[in-house]
């Protein structure tokens, strides 16, 4: 009897053990390990990588286009100030602003703007020279030449 006992635990004890791998297999896995973590991390990070450099650049892009725009609003309306105030106006520019007297507009980083320029605006608006007005980025010169008399401006890019 006791021979069959044993046989019988153990084929009991197998039995349980084979229940319980089987019960194993079926749970599903809960967590990573640190391989596939650290795996995830890395794919996640240059993804991100990627992604921040191309918007980046189309963030100074569009930085760019919206300096260019508010400078010639800037321009336009020193102008308008220049008649109704029936006074002498200067438009200086300087490396990291425009100002007119009484606003400034501050340059973006990736602009470069000319040497130290001024424009004069007469009573009537008009200006008096026919200079031109250059900005540096990173897509190529932007230029501003001014018309003398009337004040108005053509804008080109290379």
């Amino acid at each position: 009897q006791l021979g069959t006992s044993v046989k019988s635990k153990q084929t009991l004890t197998r039995l349980i053990m084979v229940r319980t791998i089987v019960r194993l297999r079926q749970l599903p896995i809960k967590a990573f390990t640190v391989l596939e973590s650290l795996l995830v991390l890395m794919i996640s990070s240059f993804i991100l990588l990627a992604l921040s450099s191309s918007v980046q650049a189309t963030f100074e892009q569009i930085q760019a286009k919206i300096f260019f725009l508010e400078f010639e609003h800037f321009y336009q309306e020193s102008q308008k100030l220049s008649v109704s105030s029936q006074r002498k106006l200067v438009l200086e520019i300087s490396n990291q602003e425009i100002s007119n007297g009484y606003a400034r507009l501050p340059i973006p980083k990736g602009i470069q703007a000319p040497e130290s320029t001024q424009i004069y605006f007469d009573k009537a608006g008009g200006n008096s020279s026919l200079s031109k007005v250059q900005f540096q980025t990173k897509e190529g010169l932007v230029t501003y030449q001014l018309y003398i008399g009337n004040g108005k401006f053509k804008k080109t890019t290379n």
